[in-house]
């Protein structure tokens, strides 16, 4: 197991989860208030996940549950999370 030196802080992960989930709604002319109904969180919830900043953090449930609905994978919602780590391994 690689030993990992550092680590994104919380709110920088919220942030790229929050703006993948906004971008890919965004795409699919998603209407947030249905949205956040089919994934059982409240829409002010979803609201402060997609806004700019991603105020909230997202069980890995929910996460998975956003991904099935959206009809994409995991690494699509996490995408430009692990970009630095991949960087440095790639050195």
């Amino acid at each position: 197991m690689q030993k990992v030196n550092e680590f994104k802080s919380k709110e920088d992960v919220q942030y790229i989860v929050g703006t993948n989930v906004r971008k890919v709604c965004k795409e699919k002319h998603v209407n947030l208030m249905e949205f956040a109904e089919e994934i059982d969180i409240s829409y002010e919830y979803l609201r402060h996940i997609v806004s700019i900043g991603g105020q909230k953090s997202l069980s890995f449930y929910s996460m998975y549950k956003i991904a099935k609905i959206l009809g994409i994978s995991m690494d699509e919602l996490c995408k430009g999370i692990f970009d630095d780590e991949k960087r440095k391994n790639n050195r």
